[in-house]
């Protein structure tokens, strides 16, 4: 099989296009029909299909090359969604700094300069994605309460915001510091004091960087609906394409094949919103729980991706 590399997407990509989305913010205002017509496309052609290959993940995590989902890995992936989704609506507080947790290591991870396995490499991507979600959050304090408030009461949805604003200095500190602390120690060794390592290092910081500074852009230039769409989509969705097709699988060489093998599953995510949002009109289910599902649909990939796949995957390298 070729190298598995995707041309049109660079390591520099996301944060470039991101950057340029906070210009279109004063136009895609949240309440005009237009952006929720873009937001809706960038969903289905980018961002769900993203996700619609867990079942490949899935595979070449136990050492497969199958294609299929079977019911071994869709039963407990339902399974999870609805538990969390009750957990969300059960315990509102408790569940939803579980998911603000699981959120904030998946989009940092999907961003790091290279995968790392280092302590220090982990928690430097969750504190990366604290800052990605705490800007969010904190700009758009108003729409985010807004929409909390259809899982948790008012005054809960107050104290997580401002614990997040709170948390929003000492999570760039982790960051900052996770980073000095590498350079510190690549200078101290001469194996990595070169003409290689060293800039590499620097340009990744930059990289890492420039994701802080797009996301304060276009968060705080644009509505929640596109400020989360454009970063969902045309930020975390695009770096984490370039690792799932290069790390997560072994079947093919060219991504138009494996962009074609997420279809079958976006469409029924699809289907399934459809038929939440059917449930809604019609009065068999309530606003709270729609909601409930939708962030919870997202959960049973972070796990798959960023816990469950990583530690079969180790075992299978381990001597």
């Amino acid at each position: 099989m070729q190298a598995k590399t995707l041309p049109f997407i660079s390591p520099w990509t996301g944060p470039i296009v991101v950057a340029l989305c906070a210009a279109l913010g004063p136009w895609l205002v949240t309440d005009a029909p237009w952006t929720w017509g873009f937001c809706a496309v960038l969903f289905v052609a980018v961002g769900l299909p993203h996700g619609a290959v867990d079942h490949i993940t899935y595979h070449h995590a136990l050492g497969q090359s199958a294609k299929t989902a079977p019911w071994r890995f869709v039963g407990p992936y339902l399974l999870g969604l609805g538990a969390f989704a009750g957990w969300l609506l059960w315990m509102p507080l408790p569940a939803t700094w579980a998911f603000l947790a699981l959120s904030s290591w998946h989009f940092g991870q999907s961003h790091l300069t290279e995968t790392s396995h280092t302590w220090l490499g982990r928690a430097r991507g969750w504190a990366m994605g604290a800052v990605l979600i705490g800007t969010l959050l904190h700009a758009q304090r108003a729409s985010s309460a807004e929409v909390m408030l259809f899982w948790m009461s008012g005054m809960e949805a107050t104290q997580i915001l401002d614990l997040v604003a709170g948390m929003l200095p000492w999570a760039l500190g982790l960051w900052t510091s996770t980073w000095v602390w590498a350079w510190v120690r690549g200078m101290s060794d001469r194996s990595q004091r070169d003409k290689v390592a060293l800039p590499l290092q620097a340009a990744g910081w930059m990289r890492e960087g420039a994701w802080l500074a797009a996301m304060w852009l276009l968060a705080t230039n644009s509505g929640l609906l596109w400020a989360f769409t454009a970063y969902f989509c045309l930020g975390h969705a695009v770096d984490s394409w370039r690792m799932e097709f290069t790390q997560h699988q072994d079947l093919t060489s060219e991504f138009a094949t494996y962009y074609k093998w997420s279809l079958p599953f976006t469409a029924a995510f699809l289907a399934g919103l459809l038929a939440i949002l059917g449930s809604v009109g019609m009065g068999w289910l309530s606003d709270s729980w729609a909601w409930a599902a939708l962030i919870a649909g997202s959960v049973p990939h972070m796990v798959l991706l960023d816990h469950w796949a990583p530690a079969k995957l180790s075992r299978q390298t381990s001597p």
